[in-house]
C-alpha cells in the first residue's frame, strides 16, 4: 500500500508475472510511444479517458496500472476500484522506475 492508501506492486514482479496481468497504461499516446517506451502487453487509456472506457478493462484477470512516475496510475487504480475491481495495482516508480530497474521494454 501507498502512503495514500493506494495498492502498489513491485516493477520487477509484475517483469515476472506479465502473463498472468492485464497492464493499462494510462499516459497519453506520446508518451506511450516516447522515450520511455511501454510494457510489451500494455494496453493504452489515457487517464483523461479511463472513466469514459473502463468498461474495455477486464475483470478476469488482475489489473496493475502504469504511468510515467507512479501518480496518475494511482488515481486510475482508485477509479477502478470505485468502479468494483478488486484485484488492481499501481506500477511503484512507474516507467521511470521501471526503466532504471533495465526491465523489459518496447519501444
Amino acid at each position: 500500500m501507498s502512503f495514500a492508501g493506494v495498492p502498489e506492486i513491485q516493477p520487477d514482479w509484475v517483469a515476472r508475472h506479465m502473463n498472468e496481468l492485464y497492464v493499462l497504461d494510462v499516459r497519453n499516446p506520446g508518451e506511450f510511444e516516447g522515450e520511455l517506451g511501454h510494457l510489451q502487453s500494455a494496453q493504452l487509456i489515457p487517464l483523461s479517458e479511463l472513466r469514459d472506457r473502463v468498461d474495455e478493462v477486464p475483470r478476469d484477470k488482475p489489473v496493475v496500472a502504469v504511468c510515467q512516475s507512479g501518480k496518475r496510475s494511482a488515481m486510475a487504480a482508485e477509479i477502478l476500484r470505485k468502479a468494483g475491481y478488486e484485484q488492481v495495482a499501481n506500477v511503484s516508480g512507474g516507467m521511470i522506475q521501471w526503466s532504471r530497474l533495465g526491465l523489459p521494454l518496447e519501444r
